[in-house]
C-alpha cells in the first residue's frame, strides 16, 4: 500500500512540473497568434456602458383587510321552507334568518379598506327589500331656491289660502232661547233653590 502511494505522489509531480513547458509550447505552436497578442496592437473596444445607481421602487397598494378566521357558525332548515344561518368570525360576522311566509331579515359586519367596521342590516318582506348601514350616504338637506318676487308673493297667497282651508271653522256664537214666561219662571224658581242649598251646605 505504502508503494502505491508513493508511486501517486510522484506521478502527480511530473505530471505539474511537465505542465508548464507544455503550455508555452501551445503558444510556440501558434507563433501568430502569441506574437499579435505580445504585440500591444489594440483589441475590440467594448461599448461603453453607465452604472446607474438602484432606485428604489414604491408600489401603490390599497390597504386590505384579512379575512378574520370564522369561530363559530350554524345553519338550521326544516319543511316549512324557514331557515337560519350565520357565523362569527370576530369583527367579520352574518346572520340571516327566514319565516315561513317568505319574510328574511338579517345583517353582517365587515372591515373595511380603512380599518373601520361597517354594519349592514336588510329586510325583504311584502314591503319589498330595505337595507340600513353605517357606510351609506346620507341625504342633504334640500336648497331653497331664491324665487322672484311675483314668484314669492303668489307661493306666499297660496300658502295663506291653505292653512285657511286648513284652519278649523270657529264655533258659532250660541244664540240664546226665548222661554215662554212659565218656563222661564220655573228656571227662576230652581235656579233660587239651588242657591239656598248651596248656602245651607256651606254653613
Amino acid at each position: 500500500m505504502n508503494s502505491l502511494t508513493v508511486l501517486f505522489v510522484v506521478a502527480v509531480t511530473v505530471c505539474s512540473g511537465a505542465q508548464l513547458p507544455w503550455y508555452q509550447g501551445l503558444y510556440g505552436a501558434y507563433p501568430g497568434l502569441h506574437s499579435w497578442y505580445r504585440s500591444g496592437l489594440p483589441l475590440m473596444t467594448q461599448p461603453a456602458t453607465e452604472t446607474m445607481a438602484p432606485v428604489p421602487m414604491a408600489y401603490n397598494m390599497a390597504p386590505f383587510a384579512s379575512m378574520a378566521p370564522i369561530h363559530s357558525q350554524y345553519n338550521a332548515r326544516d319543511e316549512f321552507g324557514q331557515y337560519s344561518f350565520g357565523y362569527n368570525g370576530g369583527f367579520n360576522n352574518r346572520a340571516e334568518v327566514r319565516d315561513a311566509f317568505g319574510n328574511v331579515q338579517g345583517s353582517y359586519n365587515y372591515v373595511d379598506s380603512d380599518g373601520k367596521v361597517q354594519t349592514q342590516h336588510y329586510v325583504a318582506d311584502a314591503m319589498g327589500f330595505r337595507v340600513s348601514g353605517t357606510n351609506l350616504p346620507e341625504a342633504t338637506a334640500p336648497e331653497f331656491l331664491d324665487y322672484a318676487a311675483d314668484v314669492a308673493a303668489a307661493r306666499a297667497e297660496h300658502m295663506a289660502a291653505h292653512e285657511a282651508a286648513a284652519a278649523p271653522a270657529p264655533m258659532p256664537e250660541p244664540k240664546y232661547i226665548d222661554y215662554t214666561p212659565e218656563v222661564a219662571a220655573a228656571r227662576a224658581e230652581h235656579q233660587t233653590a239651588h242657591e239656598e242649598a248651596a248656602a245651607a251646605a256651606a254653613v
